[in-house]
């Protein structure tokens, strides 16, 4: 699930971005700077059990020579498939910043580094993130899509319409169940 933050900072962006650069390499990430846009990404997302458990399911069916290979192509599609960590930082305004991390790590990495600029008293984190400019429908139903790719991938499409359509059965117009899914994931 992707997680949002908004905070300011009155350090410079680029000793904000240089810190949080040197705290996700040290995590094992890579970090890279665009402009006004911080970005980390580690490898991808996925449960290394379960791989290693279609794995041994293969080797131990491998005497039932389509079941075991069976069971490997499944791990190596589900590894594939997996979509990869990353964590987003952007100025959105003079000191202001929104944060976008798809997992637990990458947040409290993301949170450690405000901590340390927190007790330095140079950053300070916003409750809520801050919504600058309402998105039209069409921008908030892509916003709402690329939400569900975290989550579901190659089935976001199928999943988000198919919950759209369920709050529609419900009584909401489209745009309202847009909203109401927006609201939902607190995007």
């Amino acid at each position: 699930m992707v997680q949002r933050l908004s905070f300011t900072s009155e350090v410079p962006r680029e000793r904000l971005f240089d810190e949080l650069s040197k705290e996700f390499a040290r995590a094992g990430w890579e970090p890279r700077i665009h402009g006004s846009v911080f970005v980390a990404e580690d490898g991808k997302s996925y449960s290394k059990l379960l791989v290693a458990l279609l794995v041994i399911l293969g080797f131990l069916l491998i005497l039932f020579f389509f079941i075991g290979l069976l069971f490997w192509i499944f791990a190596a599609a589900y590894y594939a498939g997996a979509e990869r960590r990353k964590a987003f930082v952007s100025q959105t305004g003079d000191k202001l910043y929104e944060a976008a991390c798809s997992d637990n790590v990458s947040r409290t990495v993301l949170l450690n580094v405000l901590r340390r600029l927190s007790e330095a008293r140079v950053a300070e984190q916003y409750a809520e993130p801050v919504k600058l400019i309402e998105p039209t429908p069409e921008q908030a139903y892509e916003e709402l899509l690329e939400f569900y790719r975290v989550l579901y991938g190659t089935l976001a499409p199928r999943r988000l319409e198919r919950d759209l359509k369920n709050l529609e059965e419900r009584g909401l117009s489209r745009e309202e169940a847009i909203k109401a899914l927006r609201e939902k994931a607190k995007l």
